[in-house]
């Protein structure tokens, strides 16, 4: 029987479980169906380890999602990441950015606008255009006893047009961290808080947790920063955070099996 060019074979329709592949195995010609490759891939896959390279490591392309989500199907847009676990409920995956103090970092002693992160230096994070929901944990201390604590200001001097805020902030200007007392709150529109984010005291220790979203219309960078009433050596607690993912484009309404 005479060769065939591949060029010059019948494309082949959807293929059948059935169907069959030409395998080598030992040395030996064998046969194997697609029900069984498909079962292979299915029950013992193993990506082999990336590296530093690009393309080593598995990823999506940017697609259309589907229009009615499928129970356990993965999809990305040209938004976000988004898993389904029950047929027609679609919900985001979370892909978060975080700076965190691993060590006590002391601000500068003077009433400017600093960042509240310095590893890596200034605490600057580039974002694309599009919806961000964020959280921060802050503890203050060594602040100075005269009456006022800080202001802070979630842009600083970050060069990201960001619009459509509304974050929370609430705290208490406190003699220790663990004080128990109702903290006080303010719901802010604008990038950065009063000067005294929280009801000023003669107390040394700020406490802080931040909850908010904002729009990205141009992007840029974004330098969560504190400016000080009173200037002191004060210091940001370690385990102090700040987080913000994408959570879709900037007229993202909801993502979810709403009606």
């Amino acid at each position: 029987m005479a060769d065939t060019k591949i060029s010059a074979l019948t494309a082949v329709s959807t293929p059948a479980g059935t169907d069959e592949f030409g395998v080598n195995q030992g040395g030996t010609s064998k046969k194997e169906t697609l029900d069984q490759i498909k079962t292979y891939g299915n029950t013992a896959p193993v990506w082999a380890a990336g590296t530093a390279s690009a393309n080593t490591w598995p990823k999506f392309t940017p697609g259309t999602l589907l229009t009615t989500p499928e129970d356990g199907a993965l999809e990305m847009d040209a938004d976000c990441l988004y898993g389904t676990t029950d047929a027609g409920n679609r919900g985001q995956i979370p892909l978060r950015h975080f700076i965190r103090c691993d060590s006590a970092r002391t601000l500068p002693n003077d009433t400017n606008v600093n960042p509240i992160f310095n590893s890596p230096a200034n605490g600057t994070l580039t974002l694309e255009t599009g919806t961000y929901l964020f959280e921060a944990l802050l503890l203050i201390t060594g602040m100075s006893a005269t009456s006022g604590n800080a202001l802070i200001n979630i842009r600083g001097a970050g060069s990201a047009t960001i619009a459509a805020w509304l974050w929370l902030a609430q705290g208490l200007d406190a003699t220790a961290a663990g004080t128990i007392a109702d903290d006080d709150s303010a719901y802010l529109t604008a990038e950065a808080s009063a000067a005294s984010v929280v009801a000023a005291a003669v107390n040394t220790v700020l406490r802080l947790h931040l909850r908010g979203t904002f729009e990205v219309t141009a992007a840029g960078t974004l330098i969560p920063s504190i400016d000080l009433v009173t200037a002191a050596a004060a210091s940001v607690a370690i385990g102090s955070f700040f987080m913000c993912e994408r959570i879709g484009n900037t007229s993202v309404a909801s993502v979810g099996q709403w009606t």
